[in-house]
């Protein structure tokens, strides 16, 4: 009887509906409200990762990296996920922080068009938008196009300030901006409105350490065994994702925050098997090459400057 009790216990608790009374509060930035951003700490969350660590994480959406790393370094978050290549710019420039694991090696951008352009050549001699200076949107745009072979300023020019999604929607119905970059949840609901997907930047650049999980220098030195702890319930969120897509996916539609039912399914089989908080030497190697600040790296002394798997290490026994 008591075994029988200990495990209904257990089960409760894992299932996400008991916190531990005297559980650490911890906040984690999220910068984009989309389901396939903070799904991975949603799942962490529900389904009582996060409390067996004796954590209570809230999510705290704060649009935009420069921003959330802001917060960051100013104390007003613990953790932040973020674009790889904004947190390695950022700390190029000495903000006092490190990426501690990744989170989403692949680029969930899709450039979509205004309705009146059907391919790549179109946009020569038009104007793509994005929503500010030195952020990822505008790294997929170009480096995506890049691929594609249109080259910035001499093919098309880069329009910053268009804003959020629905306001670059409401720019390419104007003609104000003739593509923008969409996250997938997005394309798909603008697919449906007749906007053309002109093509996958996640597939042109593939492999690609897209988003990152970083804290401050100071949470590193004050309090390595919460960092273990965030990285192992993340890594047990995910695996359980895998695992019970549908259960997750009830659960999310229960919030009745991200669409219909069936997208809200299509975002999480196209996302469970994709996230991953492993790290290694050669994606800080990429991310410092996409930034094109590989000299700077070097003076700073290299690729250890950016990151540390102290803690990814411990949490899941990488090596």
């Amino acid at each position: 009887l008591i075994w029988s009790v200990f495990i209904i216990l257990l089960t409760l608790n894992v299932a996400g509906w008991t916190t531990p009374a005297h559980a650490k509060s911890i906040n984690f930035a999220s910068n984009t409200p989309t389901l396939s951003g903070t799904l991975p700490l949603m799942v962490a969350q529900d389904f009582g990762f996060f409390g067996a660590e004796g954590l209570d994480v809230k999510i705290v959406l704060i649009r935009g990296g420069p921003t959330a790393m802001a917060a960051l370094v100013g104390g007003g978050v613990d953790y932040t996920l973020v674009a790889g290549v904004a947190a390695v710019r950022a700390i190029a420039q000495n903000a006092p922080m490190q990426i501690i694991s990744g989170l989403q090696p692949y680029m969930d951008y899709t450039l979509l068009g205004a309705k009146n352009i059907r391919s790549v050549n179109d946009l020569k001699g038009k104007v793509v938008g994005v929503t500010g200076p030195g952020g990822i949107a505008e790294f997929a745009a170009v480096e995506g196009l890049a691929k594609k072979g249109l080259v910035r300023d001499r093919d098309y020019k880069i329009l910053y300030g268009v804003g959020n999604s629905p306001s670059r929607a409401q720019a390419l119905e104007s003609g104000k901006i003739q593509a923008s970059p969409f996250s997938f949840l997005e394309r798909l609901e603008l697919e449906k409105k007749g906007f053309p997907t002109l093509f996958d930047i996640g597939s042109a650049i593939p492999g690609f350490p897209f988003v990152v999980i970083v804290t401050s220098k100071q949470k590193i030195e004050n309090d390595p065994e919460e960092i273990v702890g965030v990285l192992r319930a993340i890594q047990h969120g995910l695996d359980f994702l895998k695992r019970n897509r549908e259960k997750v996916a009830d659960g999310i539609i229960k919030k009745n925050k991200f669409g219909d039912p069936s997208t809200v399914r299509q975002v999480i089989n196209q996302f469970a098997e994709v996230y991953s908080i492993s790290l290694h030497k050669s994606d800080i190697e990429a991310l410092i090459g996409a930034t094109r600040i590989e000299a700077d790296a070097k003076k700073l002394g290299g690729t250890e400057k950016f990151y540390t798997l102290q803690f990814l290490t411990k949490a899941t026994g990488q090596r």
